[in-house]
């Protein structure tokens, strides 16, 4: 078909409504592209404009989630641990409101900032700022509030914060909660597929070295030591030594290694690990049991000289399905010495072992030399420096007319600690509520029968070298 359309418009028409048809497109195109960049380029607009003013803001911020992948994953919760730890007694102080916090194995709650609320810090001279923050979830998971603690911190300061101040507060913050928290009471136990440890009951044992019956000396000497090597991480690993530290207590029967124990414990708020060597099957399941105790822990062998038999390899009878049979105990003085020191024992340290034994005598010289037993601490009968701790403690006496003559008879007799501590408890009966005066008394006869019967059995002894002599 031929077009007549330019026949009755002519040239000029044509012209013009090319321009019209033209300008229309460009319309059409330029829409196009305002809704492309509208939809494309927005986000790229916004980044930059928030980039933009980022940089002119004079102050950094680090964010500690509760969450590191919104619960999907590995959770960073150690880290805002330590900081909701370290900030509650900054909260306790400055945060107009707060809330309470009960955290697994805390004794009491961790006091923090509530949600919006913020408190400030400073360390070195440089002052922060700390605000706990929550944001609502993503679309996936519109309930679920993501929460983290902010901290606002100087940019001239990035240094100082980030190579310094945090390391404080993760530190500061773990050893609060620390210090704070339940303490537990472990034992080994032995099953067909190996030995592990068993958590036996919180560790409630209310001894401390302020109520210890043992002369002030002797204490501080001991706590020093105690507290120089909790402290010691990093001098042990200047002088290339594991960190590790061996106790024996050794001494008669009631003579307090097991409160001592207990004070160590308290001390330090370390968790105790009761390990019967009895109890393990192998040396390899020994090896296993020492793997799994945590950094700042005490290990604890009591009786080590009962246990001595199984230090040495020797036969005993299985009886089986088959019948007896003859095997060979795996647990053996090497294996032992091997966990204590040796190449196994250098992992993370930090861990306090302690022996007791009623006979030092009983046991092998190399369980005894230092690098396993490093401080030997005799735990020997009660003197009158103990007593007068006990009668401050069981009496609240601290002064009497009758120490004299106890002092005298605490130089010619011997008694343990036990027995003194179970003559002071103070009864309510009639005629027993006179200051502590009757328990002193019944000490004082107690000491004297014990006077006696030690004149006796020695005067039986000369006289039986006597009658030998002869």
């Amino acid at each position: 078909m031929v077009n007549i359309l330019p026949f009755f418009m002519g040239q000029e028409g044509m012209s013009q409504m090319g321009v019209g048809m033209a300008i229309a497109a460009s319309m059409v195109v330029l829409s196009m592209f305002q809704q492309f960049l509208l939809t494309h380029l927005r986000g790229y607009i916004e980044w930059f404009i928030g980039k933009l003013f980022k940089s002119m803001d004079p102050n950094v911020k680090i964010r500690f989630t509760e969450d590191s992948m919104d619960g999907s994953g590995p959770r960073n919760h150690e880290a805002y641990s330590a900081v909701e730890t370290y900030l509650s007694a900054k909260c306790a102080a400055q945060a107009p409101s707060l809330k309470a916090n009960s955290v697994r194995d805390v004794r009491n709650p961790v006091l923090c900032v509530d949600v919006g609320e913020g408190v400030s810090d400073e360390f070195n001279g440089v002052k922060v700022w700390w605000s706990l923050v929550e944001e609502q979830g993503d679309s996936y998971c519109v309930s679920r509030k993501k929460r983290y603690y902010a901290l606002k911190f100087p940019k001239r300061k990035r240094d100082t914060v980030v190579g310094e101040y945090l390391g404080h507060v993760m530190d500061e913050g773990k050893a609060v909660a620390a210090r704070n928290r339940q303490l537990k009471l472990y034992s080994n136990t032995s099953t067909r597929d190996g030995d592990y440890w068993n958590c036996i009951r919180d560790f409630n044992h209310p001894a401390k070295f302020e109520t210890l019956a043992m002369e002030e000396e002797r204490k501080e000497d001991i706590i020093d030591d105690l507290i120089r090597f909790s402290a010691g991480r990093e001098y042990y690993r200047r002088i290339g030594k594991p960190w590790k530290r061996g106790y024996l207590l050794h001494g008669p029967p009631g003579t307090g290694k097991s409160t001592m124990i207990a004070a160590m414990a308290n001390l330090l708020s370390y968790d105790v690990y009761d390990l019967e060597l009895t109890a393990v099957q192998s040396n390899a399941d020994l090896k296993r049991l020492m793997n799994r105790i945590p950094c700042n822990s005490i290990l604890v062998i009591e009786d080590i000289d009962c246990s001595s038999e199984i230090t040495n390899q020797r036969e005993k009878n299985n009886q089986g399905d088959k019948g007896a049979r003859r095997t060979q105990e795996e647990v053996t003085l090497s294996g032992l010495l091997n966990c204590i020191d040796g190449l196994f024992s250098a992992s993370d340290g930090g861990i306090l072992m302690v022996f007791t034994t009623n006979h030092v005598e009983l046991l092998d010289k190399a369980l005894l030399r230092t690098g396993r037993m490093d401080k030997h601490i005799e735990m020997s009968y009660c003197g009158f420096e103990a007593f007068r701790i006990l009668a401050k403690n069981y009496l609240g006496i601290e002064e009497h007319e009758l120490f004299g003559r106890i002092e005298e008879l605490f130089k010619e007799s011997r008694i343990t600690p036990a027995d003194v501590a179970e003559e002071l408890i103070a009864r309510s009966g009639i005629g027993e509520d006179r200051g502590g005066e009757d328990c002193l008394n019944k000490l004082i006869q107690v000491l004297e029968e014990k006077q006696r019967e030690e004149a006796e059995a020695e005067a039986e002894a000369e006289a039986g070298e006597n009658g030998e002599c002869k």
